[in-house]
């Protein structure tokens, strides 16, 4: 069994120059990935339904088409020969092997981001819907005859709670987009 963090690093241990074989660090990447995302969460603040609806169905698509290749790479494992005709094949072998490896480990990880980022998405959506607007209504009338959090004090943490979700959600996106 897989857990999150075993899934992360057997992705990162796919980055590496070929020729020299020394890893590549994916730390720059991200922290642009985080600038990037918190600059967008905090100039729009808010995402629109549409936005979130075409994030959700591209995520959900790319989802279904990237199981398809987990499900042909487990499938289709290479099994070792007993012999090998030659010494290139047996290197060959080696290669072809690593790199079903290292895809397996890349569509393993970009299931994990888009998973997340469709979550987040469909979060944001119903956070923005207006059930849970009226809902938040209800809580504030509520909470103003027994304390003296306000509407404005709600809406507002509303506002930040969704400036953040759509900071992570573009973070996700980006990530998913780069994988």
């Amino acid at each position: 069994m897989f857990s999150i963090l075993d899934i992360v690093r057997r992705d990162a241990a796919t980055y590496y120059e070929y020729d020299s074989n020394n890893r590549v660090g994916r730390g720059k990447t991200l922290g642009v990935f985080a600038i990037f995302a918190v600059l967008v969460g905090a100039a729009v603040g808010d995402a629109s339904n549409d936005f979130l609806a075409g994030a959700l169905s591209a995520e959900a698509i790319l989802v279904g088409f990237s199981f398809n290749v987990l499900f042909y790479l487990v499938a289709n494992r290479l099994t070792k020969p007993a012999t090998y005709a030659s010494i290139e094949h047996e290197l060959r072998f080696e290669r072809l092997s690593k790199l079903s490896d290292e895809v397996f480990d890349n569509v393993t990880y970009f299931n994990l981001v888009a998973i997340s980022s469709a979550i987040a998405a469909l979060a944001l959506l119903l956070i923005g819907s207006d059930g849970f607007n009226a809902n938040l209504h209800k809580i504030a009338a509520f909470l103003e005859c027994r304390t003296r959090i306000t509407r404005e004090a709600l809406s507002w943490a509303n506002s930040i709670v969704r400036s953040i979700g759509l900071a992570v959600l573009v973070f996700l996106l980006a990530e998913s987009i780069y994988t």
